[in-house]
């Protein structure tokens, strides 16, 4: 459950506002996870239309020979469809709430699947080692980069040191 604490503080006319959002990672996931769920669906659907489109035809070319038959029994079909729509879609509407919560969890389960999948995945390991080894890389150079100039300092004054004692014994004979 998310949790909110806010503060606010006025002075003279202006009003100063903060908040702190506390959100468990589980809220936050699942819509993560049936957004994922849901494009990875939409991909399964999309790689299968070649199959389906031949399928299709066939059907349609079936429901081509039919349609004398069906335009003769359409007006008893209408009478009776428009007598039980009341009925239909209230029903519909009741059981359209259910479907959608069953497809959203169904998608989130899928996605966290395939989240976990990826994780998994040698190629996302070997990845993320690069990428770990890079930023370690990256901070080790920066370290050096930032110590430099410390060191650079310290040689310079060492330097000035040295000519100055060079100089004060040159000046001494």
């Amino acid at each position: 459950m998310a949790t909110i604490r806010t503060s606010a503080d006025k002075s003279g006319d202006t009003v100063e506002a903060s908040a702190d959002v506390k959100i468990p990672l589980s809220e936050v996931r699942k819509p993560l996870y049936a957004y994922v769920g849901a494009a990875d669906a939409a991909v399964e659907k999309i790689r299968s239309i070649p199959t389906v489109y031949v399928g299709e035809i066939k059907k349609l070319s079936s429901r081509v020979n039919d349609l004398s038959t069906q335009a003769q029994r359409l007006p008893g079909n209408v009478q009776t469809a428009v007598t039980s729509l009341p009925s239909s879609v209230s029903a519909q509407l009741s059981d359209l709430q259910g479907r959608a919560s069953t497809l959203y969890s169904n998608f989130a389960d899928r996605g966290e699947k395939r989240v976990t999948r990826i994780r998994q995945s040698p190629t996302t390991e070997d990845a993320v080692t690069r990428t770990r080894n890079v930023v370690n890389r990256a901070k080790a150079v920066r370290s050096s980069a930032d110590q430099a100039p410390k060191a650079t300092k310290t040689t310079k004054s060492s330097d000035s040191a040295k000519e100055n004692s060079g100089s004060e014994s040159a000046k001494s004979k």
